[in-house]
């Protein structure tokens, strides 16, 4: 570059963020596959991120659980607490749930 400054580019993968946020939190699910969802009457609950793991089965973001299930029967599946009917992705004192065990 002319002025001597380097660039950086940086790819922030937050598709599997709140999983890993999740898996930070409990170490049960380091290493496994599982999925942040949320609304969980309707379908098993829409996934909103997605392991590493399970993505190597063919779980994707904006997959319904219980499609998800199919295709990744081990799948772990964390609910995200809702306010006024929204997610709640705040931690403050908000918990998400294990809802699902393989």
């Amino acid at each position: 570059m002319a002025n001597g400054q380097d660039r950086v580019i940086v790819l922030v993968d937050m598709d599997c963020f709140f999983v890993q946020v999740e898996q930070r939190q409990n170490p049960h699910l380091r290493n496994k596959p599982c999925a942040v969802v949320q609304y969980t009457a309707w379908k098993g609950g829409g996934i909103v991120a997605v392991s590493y793991e399970a993505r190597a089965f063919g779980v994707t973001r904006s997959m319904w659980a219980d499609e998800a299930k199919k295709l990744c029967p081990d799948l772990l599946l964390v609910e995200v607490p809702e306010s006024r009917g929204k997610a709640d992705l705040t931690k403050g004192d908000a918990k998400t749930r294990l809802i699902s065990m393989a």
